[in-house]
Formats: structure tokens, sequence, C-alpha cells
């Protein structure tokens, strides 16, 4: 049977498991505000009791107890909450930085607004109906040439500034490629830690708690996939293209992926100037600027002349675009292979297909190159890669609607839809020039990046062509009127695609394929090339650019309501999180005073054995 000495190494025991109990109580009061940390408890068992059914045992009627002992430090968590937050981070990640992105396009547009390009078009095109009642008078001419610089310049300010918003969603990739693989090198090396603490049997519950917060921070970024291994250790790889392992629980360095940035893809040309059909990428290695730059050259799928263009052009949109490579842990960009002495070598890319796979494109499925569901994408990097080609859309429309308006001022000012032939004896002094031909004044390639006001009107403003022909009278103001009534003139601007290149394109091929001037060999309805001709189908210059502010709106409307209910969710599911890890004071203090009365009732416990013990070995000498 158990013995007072028995007894007391129960009170031991006890006073251990409750100093443990508070400890870890301790632990947790102290990291109630630390991010990503998950409450702790000590869990007890009994330990082995006496007794048994062996006939040398003395236990009396069973067995007696010895007390309890802490078996581990248990860490408070829920994987499948954890699962529900970070594929809800990604989403949420991937509409708030398009909600942003977006807003940020409003801004540049600024309509409605009395500074507006709209408001600009509708002030440009009465200067000109008032040049038409006084067209002899020089100052009213002045205003209608500074009205139409002012359009020019806010078309010309307009695309710039998205194209520097696009230009930042790049640069916003390479920030993101360097705080990837921070991450990644830092979780590397937490699961290296974790594995050599639990193979000695020890609960790393405070390095775990970081591998997850980092974890969590990956989710925002793209989807993730985590799958547990053996001693606490994971295997991580991204749901977009989950066969590149990027941490391993294998502890050695070795068949990890990491990501590297593009710096820039150009086409390689021949000695006359022909495409080659290849394509040299410079990208710098894990996305350090201060790395040295690596290269390497492709060959497109393009055979003939036209297909080479294509298909060149293609892939460096598609780089330019996506800009983040898969690379090997050092940066490089390939296939990587070990040789039987266990040499690493990787060897890069040589054909577009083989880039194609290396590919980081997070936002858009792509047939035998990534998992990425369409339905549902995820991560801030998915969104920058995909908020690129919708500022792109806008950059093309705003091209299309500075064309269209330039070629058609200008063939009413000349009176041809021909840039070369002017008609009607009319001088062929443009209203709107290209800026980026230095050598002649002409409209070739217009777009709304080089649309310009032609200065020799601003220096001169008598060579503005008011009248019907150049031998009218003074007092003959119809070419201006025409010019004025060609906000109601429909153009089907659509139909120029965003592959054709405009800056080679001529404003007759323009005109043409807009719907004007296709039912005759002039391009007007009348003999003095005051009426530009044209179908029923498509819109004024005015509605087209209503069109684009209006679908802009409802983009950036559409995300942000996706934003605000992708926080809600989180936030929920944080709270649902908080629920199960988070530290409440209250429940520790409760907990601490259990404890504390629990430490002194087994102190007590030990202060009576004592007591005991004395009259034992005392009290009956007596």
């Amino acid at each position: 049977m158990a013995g007072l000495f028995d007894t007391f190494n129960i009170a031991k025991r006890g006073l251990n498991v409750q100093q443990s109990s508070i400890n870890t109580t301790s632990h947790n009061i102290a990291n109630a505000d630390t991010v990503g940390y998950s409450r702790q408890r000590s869990v007890a068992e009994t330990t082995t009791p006496f007794g048994g059914n062996s006939r040398f045992d003395t236990s009396g009627a069973g067995q007696v107890g010895t007390g309890a002992e802490i078996t581990s430090i248990q860490r408070i968590r829920d994987s499948f909450i954890d699962y529900q937050v970070r594929s809800e981070s990604g989403t949420s990640g991937y509409y708030t930085s398009k909600s942003d992105t977006l807003s940020q396009v409003e801004d540049v547009f600024g309509e409605p607004s009395d500074t507006g390009i709209q408001e600009l078009m509708t002030q440009f095109f009465s200067s000109f109906q008032e040049v038409s009642k006084s067209p002899d008078k020089s100052d009213v001419k002045t205003v209608a040439i500074q009205k139409a610089s002012t359009l020019a310049d806010a078309i010309n300010y307009a695309y710039n500034q998205l194209k520097k918003t696009r230009e930042d969603s790049q640069k916003v990739l390479q920030t993101n490629v360097t705080d990837v693989n921070s991450c990644l090198d830092q979780i590397n090396q937490l699961n290296k830690q974790i594995k050599g603490i639990s193979a000695v049997g020890q609960a790393p519950n405070d390095l775990m708690d970081k591998r997850d917060n980092l974890l969590d921070q990956l989710s925002y970024k793209f989807g993730i996939k985590v799958d547990k291994a053996s001693l606490e250790t994971i295997n991580l790889s991204s749901t977009e293209y989950p066969t590149s392992a990027l941490v391993k629980s294998d502890p050695s360095d070795n068949g990890y992926s990491r990501l590297s940035y593009v710096k820039s893809a150009t086409a390689d040309k021949d000695a006359s100037g022909n495409l080659t059909g290849s394509v040299t990428v410079e990208y710098y290695p894990l996305g350090n600027e201060n790395a040295t730059v690596k290269s390497f050259t492709v060959t497109t799928d393009g055979t003939d002349a036209a297909g080479k263009k294509k298909s060149t052009q293609d892939l460096i949109d598609n780089l330019t675009q996506n800009r983040i490579l898969i690379a090997d842990k050092d940066g490089a960009v390939g296939t990587t292979t070990t040789d039987v002495n266990g040499k690493i070598t990787t060897t890069p890319p040589t054909t577009s297909s083989d880039l194609n796979a290396k590919v980081f494109q997070t936002y858009k499925y792509e047939s035998g190159v990534n998992s990425v569901d369409n339905n549902h994408v995820k991560g801030e990097i998915a969104s920058n890669q995909v908020v690129q080609e919708t500022i792109q859309g806008y950059m093309d429309n705003l091209d299309r609607l500075a064309a269209g308006l330039a070629y058609s001022v200008n063939a009413i000012q000349t009176g041809s839809i021909d840039s070369s032939a002017p008609s009607q004896g009319l001088s062929n002094n443009l209203i709107f020039k290209n800026s980026d031909s230095t050598a002649t004044i002409t409209d070739t390639g217009i777009t709304a990046s080089n649309i310009k006001i032609n200065s020799n009107l601003v220096t001169d403003p008598t060579l503005l062509n008011c009248n019907t022909t150049s031998t009218s009278g003074e007092g003959d103001g119809k070419r201006a009127a025409a010019i004025a009534n060609l906000n109601v003139l429909k153009m089907n601007l659509s139909n120029i695609t965003s592959t054709e290149d405009l800056t080679t394109m001529t404003r007759k091929t323009f005109l043409n394929e807009s719907g004007i001037g296709t039912s005759g060999t002039s391009g007007f309805s009348d003999t003095n090339c005051l009426s530009l001709t044209t179908g029923t189908e498509g819109s004024t210059a005015d509605s087209y650019y209503k069109s684009i502010i209006n679908n802009l709106a409802v983009v950036t409307q559409e995300s942000s309501r996706e934003s605000d209910n992708q926080d809600t969710i989180l936030a929920n599911l944080n709270d649902q999180k908080s629920a199960v890890s988070g530290v409440s004071l209250d429940e520790e203090m409760t907990n601490l005073i259990q404890f504390q009365h629990a430490y002194q009732a087994n102190a007590k416990m030990i202060s009576t054995i004592d007591e005991l013990l004395d009259v034992v070995i005392n009290g009956l000498k007596r």
C-alpha cells in the first residue's frame, strides 16, 4: 500500500504540474498582443499507478494513483480555419490590390470634371462653331487653336499617366518577388529548426507560430498549397504551379524554386533590321537589382515575316506583363539537372514554349502550363499582372479616340482623307500632328501618346482653313462649321483592333477601317469636302469617351464591392481564428487563480505530510 513518502511525491509532482501551468499562462499573457501568436496550454496526464494483477501486489482494494505530470505544451490551433483564412486572404489580396489600382486609373481620367477630356472636347467643338461665325477674326481662331492644343495635351497627359500606372504595377511585382523570396527563405530555415527540435521530442510551438505567420503573409501574394510532413515540417508550393516546390520538408537545400524578375525583353534583328524570330531576355536573379543581370535568348514559333512579328510581340508582351519567372534557389531560370557527382546545372530556356512554362502567370489559366482557377484568382501578384492588361485596354481606347479625332479633323481641315493630297486648293496645314515625327509635319501614326497641336497654327492662326475653298471670301466659315459638326460624326472605332499598329497607320487607312470614306474614293459626301461619309453604326467621339468612363466606373465599383465583401469574410474568419488561438486576458487570469490555488493546495499537502512524518518519527519515541 502507498505510504506517506508516496503521498509526498504525489504532492511534489502536483507542484511541478501547477508550476508548468503557471509558466504557460505567464507566456500567454506576455504574448497577448504578439501578431500570429497561438495560445498554449500545459497538458497534464496521470502518472503510472501502483497496483495490478500480480500476486505480489499489496495495493489492497486496487490501483493507487501516483499523481500527475506534464506530457506536452500544446499549441491551440485549428488547421481548417488556417486553410480558410489563407484561401480568403489570397482572394482579398487580389480584389484589394485591383480595386486600389483601378481607383488610381479613375483619378487619371478625373471624370466628371470641368477640366476633363469630355469637357475639353465640348469646348473644342464649340470654339470652332464660334470660328464659323467670325472666320475673319484672328482672335477667335486663336481661341480655337488653344482649345485644340489643350485637348491634345489632356489626351496625351491621360495616356502617359496610365502608362506610368501600368509601369508602377510592374515595379510592384519586383517588390513582390523580393518579399516572397525573403518569406520563403525564412520558412525554409524555420522548417529545419522545427524538424530538429521535434526530433528530440520537444514542441517548437513558437517557431511554428512564426512559420504560420509567414505563411499567412505569403497567402496574400498568391495561392499557397501546404502539405504537412513528419516532425511538424511542411512541403510548400503555389496552387498555380503545384509541381514547383517552394519549400521542402527534406532538410537538404536542393530541389526547390524561387522567383526572379524580368528586367527587359528585346526582339532580335538581323543586319537589315528584320526580325529574326528570337527574343533576348534579361532578368534580375531573385529580383535583386544589385545582382549581376543574367540573360538568355529564346526563339519564337513564328515562321513567316508576319508570324515572326506577331509571335515575337506576343512573347514580349507576355514577359512585360507578367514579369516574374520561376527560378532555382540561386535565381537562375531554366531546367535544373544533377549529374552523377551531384553537381547541379541550370540550362536556360531555348524556345518560347520552354520559357512559357517558367513564367509565373497567376491570373489566367493556361493549359499545360499552370493550374490557375479562373473563377477563384488569388493574390496581389495576380492583381498586379491582370490590371496591366486592363490599363492597356484603356490606353488602346485613348489611342483610337485620339487618332479618330485627329484624322477626322485633319481630313476636314485639308479637304482630303489622304494625308498627302489636300483638295479645294487648301494648304496642307494640319491641326493635329504626330509629335514623334521630327522630319516633317504629319499625322501618320498619330496616337494618344504623340498627339500635339501643329505649332505653325499657334504662331500664325490665319493658317487655319475656315473657308470652303482657297478662293472663298473671308466671310465663308463653312469649313470651320464642318469641323464643329464632327461632334455628331459616328465612327466605328472598335473596328480598330488592339493588335493593329497605330504608329504606322495612315489617315486614310484608319478612317476607312472606322467606317468613314468607304463608299467613295474621296471619302466625302459632297464635292466641297465638308462632310465625311459615314454609316449609322459606331458612336461619336463624345459617346465613345463616355463609354470608356462608364466601363471604368462599373469595373472599379465591382472591384471595390468584391474587396469590401472579402474584407468582411476575412474579418469573420480572423475572429473565428482569434476565438480558437487568441489570448483572452480574462480567461488567463481566471486560469492563473485556479493554478495558484492548486499550487497552494499541493504545498499545504507537503506541509501536512511533514507534520505527519514528524509524528511518526519523533512522536512514537515519547
